[in-house]
């Protein structure tokens, strides 16, 4: 693999990490105690970003108050 390629990895793999955090925070609410973190589809959200896996059957994430 390219010095260019694996740089690229290294951005990508920081990038869904971040992601991670931005979701989490996000599912938590302002004051940390919004019910969306616990909910099934907020874990599953969460798990999806914690690992490399990739998924086609992620999406449509359909969060519960829409269904």
């Amino acid at each position: 693999m390219s010095e260019k390629n694996s740089k690229r990895i290294e951005e990508l793999e920081a990038k869904i990490q971040q992601a991670y955090q931005v979701i989490g925070v996000l599912l938590a609410g302002p004051n940390g105690d919004a019910p969306d973190f616990d909910l099934p589809e907020g874990q599953r959200a969460l798990d999806y970003f914690s690992h490399e896996n990739y998924s086609d059957d992620f999406l449509p994430f359909v969060h519960p108050r829409h269904k």
